[in-house]
């Protein structure tokens, strides 16, 4: 199969520079709900999509990538192939994001196979550079987002990181009373996090972990206000903060 629209290359090439060019559509009957869990769960934590709720810092933007082209009426189908040759064969060599001029990171083989990788494809050419929000099913499946109060209990805060691989903690601020407090941040998933307190003097970082293991600080932290969050690099910026307020 030929990519269509060959005359307006340049246009295209900003994706293919960043997903390698590659047309090739994928089999028929993909399904798109199981294509979002499985880019949110494996493939979030490094790129920018909107409609999934995913905000990574270190691969490409995909919104950034397609929405020129698909502007300029390059079909969905184009974008599957492109995606899906991604999934299949990375790079070998390192890219340059063209928006910041910075070498990004290899994308490791095999992040999704077989008719996963189809579904993935599948969802990232409907959804990459579109606006608006999922509906349906689709609406039910997203990046998780941070929410409510990690209260002291016993001494220890118990801040976990999304289990399911997002940037995000479970608790969106934490509560504890002055004086000694131990910070604990389980991290179920494949992503390496940690926790770090920051305020007043302090800046501690704990263990970055991953596939089970705990981050952890004990502090003596007087009354006032604080940030926990995590220190690997990108993952602040992408919304991996919260405040702490110690009473």
């Amino acid at each position: 199969m030929r990519c269509r629209g060959a005359g307006r290359g340049v246009i295209l090439a900003a994706a293919a520079s960043l997903l390698l060019s590659g047309c090739g559509l994928t089999d028929p009957g993909e399904n798109v709900v199981n294509g979002k869990s499985m880019f949110v769960e494996r493939c979030g934590s490094c790129h920018v999509l909107a409609r999934a709720g995913t905000t990574g810092v270190t691969g490409p933007n995909l919104d950034a990538a397609f929405e020129r082209a698909r502007i300029d009426g390059f079909g969905e189908s184009t974008f599957q192939g492109m995606v899906h040759k991604q999934i299949v064969a990375p790079a070998r060599t390192r890219q340059v994001d063209p928006q910041t001029g910075e070498l990004l990171p290899l994308m490791p083989a095999d992040l999704v196979t077989g008719d996963d990788a189809e579904d993935v494809a599948a969802y990232v050419a409907s959804a990459a550079g579109k606006a608006g929000e999922d509906t349906g099913a689709l609406a039910l499946v997203g990046a998780a987002q941070a929410e409510g109060t990690a209260e002291a209990e016993n001494g220890v805060v118990e801040i976990p990181a999304d289990p399911g691989g997002a940037l995000a903690y479970v608790f969106a601020e934490a509560e504890a009373p002055a004086g000694q407090i131990t910070f604990r941040s389980p991290n179920e998933s494949a992503v390496d996090h940690n926790i770090a307190i920051e305020g007043n003097g302090i800046n501690e970082l704990g263990p970055v972990v991953k596939n089970g293991g705990v981050s952890e600080l004990s502090l003596e932290l007087q009354a006032g206000e604080y940030t926990f969050y995590c220190s690997v690099v990108g993952h602040r910026a992408a919304g991996m903060e919260g405040p702490l307020r110690v009473n």
